[in-house]
This record gives C-alpha cells, structure tokens and sequence, in this order.
C-alpha cells in the first residue's frame, strides 16, 4: 500500500485554498471535516485500531479539530498544523498491522466520502505518514 518516497511537508505548496480561483478540485475544509469525522466514526467500531483510539483519545471534538488542521496542512498546505505527528505514536504497542488497517479504512473513506479524484491527494499522503512512521519506529528498514 505504501509508495512515493517524497519527504512529508506541511508547509510547501500552493497555499491557501481560499484565494481567488478556488483550490484547484481539492477538497476543501468542509470536506475534509467530513472525512475525518467518518473516518473515526469507522476507527472506532474496528475490532484492531478502534480499541488504540478509545483507550488514547479522551476528547473527540478536540481530536477532529486537531486531525482536521493537519489534514488541512498537509493536503491544502495551509501551515494550520504544527507538531509531530509521528512522536504521537509511540509508545502506543502499534504493529505493521495497526498501520495497514488504518490505511485501508482511510482510502475507503476518503473514496466514500470526497470521490476518487479529491481522494486520491489524501491516500497518497496516508501511505507516505505510514511509511515514515514506520521507518521512524524501526518496524521496517
């Protein structure tokens, strides 16, 4: 599932998708909202990862607030995330089949919820935040 080697970046690219001329057929913030709460909504009810996001996330809104500006950072560019993700999880006993069931229910809904074409920058990014954190946790070489 996992390709394209190109380093993760928050920050780099068009800018905001508010300015005039639109966003290029990107999602925009309502959309990804809207992915991001379906896409938890499913997590949650997932007999492998659900368990990891309700012993680790005590507070929902917060969570889809905080998901929703770094999707937006790191699909729209727009600089409204600052962290570190993959510091994030660790610590949390994730396996390679953790990051692999997150992937494939993350391309599923974002395929269900914003179409092909608006997915597709979405999926991409999943699969280049799995494999760096993969790297990073030294769950593969």
């Amino acid at each position: 599932m996992m390709s394209n080697n190109t380093p993760l970046s928050l920050t780099e690219g068009p800018g905001s998708p508010d300015r005039p001329g639109g966003n290029g057929g990107m999602a925009d913030e309502a959309e990804i909202r809207r992915l991001v709460i379906a896409f938890y909504s499913a997590a949650r009810e997932d007999e492998l990862i659900g368990p990891v996001f309700e012993r680790e996330v005590t507070d929902w809104d917060a969570h889809f607030d905080r998901m929703c500006e770094f999707w937006s950072a790191a699909v729209l560019k727009t600089g409204r995330y600052s962290g570190r993700p993959a510091m994030k999880h660790f610590g949390l006993g994730l396996t390679p089949e953790h990051f692999d069931r997150w992937l494939g229910l993350w391309e599923r809904t974002a395929r269900d919820e914003l179409g092909p074409g608006k997915a597709d920058p979405f999926v991409d990014m999943g699969n280049r935040m799995a494999r760096a954190m993969l790297n990073i946790t030294g769950m593969v070489g």
